[in-house]
């Protein structure tokens, strides 16, 4: 039975036991659709809150990559320096360090820490957000297990359900997602441009080093 205490959603029409009528959770709407076998899933009213904080922050995550690249530096110079070493070892003494990651820079190691908690925040993002979808009258939305594959997975299947019983609204997400994946590959790029700029000056400035035959 239907109550005020009963929370927003789709429930048997008291007047039309064939089909489903919403609950606002103060009173009937006018919005109704059929049951099963009619409509897969009852369309939401118009103007229903579809998105909400945590997808966009969802469908922003990855802007985060093209921004905490530019903190990543890489110094070549600190490892030919110690393979100098070890080419001049002469075989008394200790034998000089060598240390292949030492021409990262912290903003690598934050880099490598960041990448699973990234990944670990995506998929509590799409939990949250499913469960808000279904306190919103979504039926059956898109599963937040998805989003063990890509964000972008969960985003897309989500939006593809929603825009069903919300058309012709439901895809923003999708084109959001997409313009920060396009804003942190041309940051990437740019990046990359600049990192093997920044290499072979390095390589040039050390080539003097090396004995030549």
């Amino acid at each position: 039975m239907v109550t005020n205490a009963t929370p927003p959603g789709w429930y048997p029409d008291p007047w039309n036991p064939s089909a489903q009528r919403f609950w606002d959770g103060t009173q009937w709407t006018e919005h109704a659709a059929p049951t099963a076998g009619g409509l897969d899933r009852p369309r939401l009213p118009d103007g229903a809150p579809i998105y909400g904080p945590l997808i966009w922050v969802l469908a922003l995550l990855p802007l985060l990559a093209g921004v905490y690249i530019w903190f990543v530096h890489v110094d070549i110079s600190q490892y030919v320096s110690q393979l100098q070493q070890l080419d001049n070892y002469d075989g008394t003494g200790p034998m000089p360090d060598f240390n292949p990651f030492a021409m990262f820079g912290p903003g690598y190691w934050v880099m490598l820490a960041l990448s699973p908690l990234l990944y670990a925040a995506q998929i509590v993002l799409a939990v949250f957000d499913q469960r808000r979808l279904e306190r919103l009258g979504v039926v059956r939305p898109f599963h937040w297990a998805w989003a063990f594959l890509s964000g972008i997975v969960y985003v897309i299947g989500r939006s593809v359900i929603v825009r069903k019983v919300a058309a012709p609204r439901g895809l923003a997400a999708i084109w959001v997602m997409i313009a920060a994946y396009v804003v942190t590959m041309i940051s990437s790029a740019i990046w990359a441009a600049g990192f093997v700029g920044a290499l072979t000056r390095q390589l040039n400035e050390l080539t003097g080093n090396f004995p030549t035959s």
